[in-house]
C-alpha cells in the first residue's frame, strides 16, 4: 500500500484495513495519512495529484477549482488577494456542475468506498449531498444512502440523479440526520457510515488545492482564509502544505453569526465548542456551517492548527456577508454561495495589508448554472421521524 496511518497523538503508525478513522489506541485525533515515496505530478484535475490520494483508482472527471490572483482585490485592499475559486464559471475555466468544493471530497470518497467495496451512508445539509446526488454514477458496486433534514431543500438541487444514490428527508435538523445515518450503518451489515471529515480520502481530495496554489505561484501566503462548518477543508489544506514541505499560512476561520461554536471556543480558550440549544439550520444565512461536531478539540484538528499557525477565528453577521457578495458580483458578475461570501467578509475584519492573502471561495455559480443546465428539484425516496422509519429503506 503506497501510504499508512498515523496518529497524531500517540505517535503510532497502522495499516488502513478500510474505514479505519479512529486510532486503535483510542486517541481523540484527526488520523493522517502519511505516503511512503515522493509524487510525481501528472495529468490534470485532482488526480494530477492521485499519488497522494489514498485509491487505486481514477473517475473519468477532471473538473478542478481555478487558482487565481485578483487584480481588482489586491488593489481594494493594498495587498495581494489570491482566490481558490470552486464552482461553476466557465470564463474561469472552472466548471464544477456540483458549485461547490465538496465535489472534489467526493470524488475521492467514492473511490476510496468501491477500493473497499463497501455501500456507504452519511449525511449532509446541501452541498455534500449535491455531489453524491450528480457523481455518485462515477463509483462501481457502490451504493450512497444519504440522510438530509427535509426543510433544507433550499439548498439542494440535481441535474442527473445517479442510480445508485437513496435520498432520506429527515424530520429534524442535521444532528438528526448524523444519527440516522449511524444507526442506518449499525442496522445493515453491507453499509458503513462514510466518516464525514474523519475521512482522510475526503480531506486528502481537499489537500489537492494546496499543492495546485504552490504549484502555480511557488510560495506559501501568509494567510488563508475559509468559512467552516466542521472545518475538514482547513485541516486539509494544512496538512497539504506541511505534505509537501511548506509553512502553512496564518489560517483565519470564520463561521455565521448567531452560529459561531469554533469562532467561541478560540477566542474564549475552552478546551471544546459550546453546545447551542437551537438548530442552526433553522437560523443560518449561511446554512451549511451548521455543524454541531466540529473538528476542533482532537489532536491535529482546527485548535492546533490555529494554535501552530497564530491564526484566529471570526465571527461574521449576514448582512456582513451580503455586502461582501453583492461587491464580488459587481466585480466578476457572478454569485457566491452564502458561505463564501461569508469567507470574503472575513477580509474586512483582519489586518492584511501588504500581505498575500489566499482565500477558499467554498462555492459559487449557481446563477451561471442555470443559465446552462436544467437544474432540478430534489425528491426524497424516503421520509424518517423515527428510527423504527427505517426498517422502510431499501
Amino acid at each position: 500500500m503506497k501510504y499508512y496511518l498515523y496518529c497524531p497523538e500517540c505517535k503510532s503508525s497502522f495499516n488502513d484495513a478500510g474505514f479505519s478513522f479512529n486510532c486503535p489506541s483510542g486517541c481523540n485525533s484527526i488520523i493522517k495519512t502519511e505516503y511512503r515515496e515522493q509524487p510525481a505530478f501528472r495529468g490534470s484535475g485532482i488526480w494530477r495529484y492521485s499519488d497522494y490520494l489514498p485509491i487505486n483508482s481514477r473517475i473519468e472527471y477532471y473538473e478542478f477549482p481555478a487558482i487565481l490572483k485578483s487584480q481588482e482585490y489586491s488593489e481594494m485592499y493594498g495587498s495581494e488577494i489570491y482566490f481558490i475559486l470552486n464552482g461553476y464559471v466557465p470564463d474561469f475555466n472552472v466548471r464544477m456542475r456540483t458549485c461547490t468544493f465538496k465535489e472534489l471530497e467526493v470524488l475521492a470518497s467514492l473511490k476510496y468506498s468501491e477500493k473497499w467495496r463497501r455501500d456507504i451512508t452519511l449525511s449532509s445539509v446541501g452541498n455534500t449531498a449535491n455531489a453524491f446526488i450528480e457523481l455518485g454514477k462515477y463509483a462501481e458496486n457502490v451504493h450512497i444512502t444519504l440522510f438530509i433534514p427535509e426543510e433544507i431543500t433550499c439548498c439542494m438541487f440535481e441535474l442527473e440523479r445517479s442510480e445508485n444514490v437513496t435520498l432520506v428527508g429527515v424530520k429534524g435538523g442535521y444532528d438528526f440526520a448524523t444519527n440516522f445515518a449511524r444507526i442506518f450503518a449499525q442496522k445493515n451489515e453491507n453499509v458503513i457510515y462514510e466518516g464525514g471529515g474523519l475521512n482522510f480520502a475526503r480531506r486528502d481530495a481537499l489537500a489537492t488545492m494546496a499543492y495546485a496554489f504552490v504549484e502555480r505561484f511557488g510560495f506559501s501566503p501568509d494567510f488563508y482564509v475559509q468559512s467552516v462548518g466542521s472545518g475538514t477543508g482547513v485541516i486539509a489544506f494544512f496538512d497539504g502544505m506541511k505534505r509537501i514541505g511548506m509553512n502553512p499560512p496564518s489560517v483565519i476561520l470564520s463561521q455565521n453569526i448567531p452560529f459561531i461554536p469554533i469562532v467561541e471556543a478560540w477566542n474564549k480558550n475552552l478546551e471544546s465548542v459550546p453546545y447551542y440549544d437551537f438548530d442552526p439550520v433553522e437560523k443560518l444565512y449561511a446554512k451549511v456551517l451548521s455543524n454541531k461536531r466540529p473538528l476542533y478539540n482532537q489532536r491535529g484538528g482546527l485548535k492546533d492548527i490555529l494554535t501552530e499557525t497564530k491564526g484566529g477565528a471570526l465571527g461574521i453577521t449576514t448582512e456582513e456577508a451580503k455586502i461582501a457578495g453583492s461587491e464580488f458580483k459587481k466585480i466578476y458578475g457572478f454569485e457566491l454561495y452564502p458561505a463564501a461570501e461569508v469567507a470574503m467578509a472575513s477580509l474586512d475584519k483582519i489586518s492584511i495589508e501588504g500581505k498575500k492573502v489566499l482565500v477558499n471561495i467554498t462555492g459559487s455559480g449557481l446563477d451561471l448554472l442555470k443559465k446552462d443546465y436544467r437544474v432540478r428539484e430534489i425528491k426524497f425516496d424516503y421520509i424518517v421521524e423515527s428510527e423504527e422509519d427505517l426498517e422502510m429503506i431499501e
